[in-house]
């Protein structure tokens, strides 16, 4: 959706300047602050620089919060399935396949983890693609 408000005519030379179109901005925005997207981002960005370490301890600093806790879990389970896929390619290095892996491994977590960023900085919710569910959401 874009902002539809009327174009103003400069009547002097003719000349039409047209204002830019609004972004239209997702209902979930609206229901999280500027601290609970915060964390939520920082979440995922530290699995970048510490792994799991993270995203596991926004999670149990963040409990009460259920949005930033649910998105720590997210960032949390992704970084379990990183590490383990790292794990197995340095098994894998006896056979040289697993230098690939973990070059892949690497490469994905930093790009996954910036666009998860960039979706919760929004105030938008993220889904990595590939992510084993280890740690599930309380009941």
């Amino acid at each position: 959706m874009t902002d539809q408000r009327p174009i103003p005519v400069d009547t002097d030379d003719d000349s039409v300047t047209k204002t830019p179109p609004r972004r239209a901005v997702a209902s979930e925005e609206s229901e999280t602050t500027n601290d609970q997207r915060l964390f939520a981002t920082l979440a995922h960005i530290l699995g970048i620089a510490t792994g799991p370490f993270g995203a596991l301890l926004i999670m149990l600093l963040k409990k009460d919060d259920e949005w930033v806790a649910n998105e720590a879990r997210k960032a949390l389970n992704f970084q379990i399935t990183v590490f383990l896929t790292f794990a197995c390619g340095v098994v894998l290095s006896i056979i040289l396949i697993g230098i690939l892996v973990v070059i892949a491994a690497a490469v994905l977590n930093v790009v996954f983890c910036i666009i998860a960023a960039a979706h919760i900085h929004e105030g938008n919710p993220y889904h990595y693609p590939i992510t084993l569910q280890l740690i599930k959401q309380p009941a």
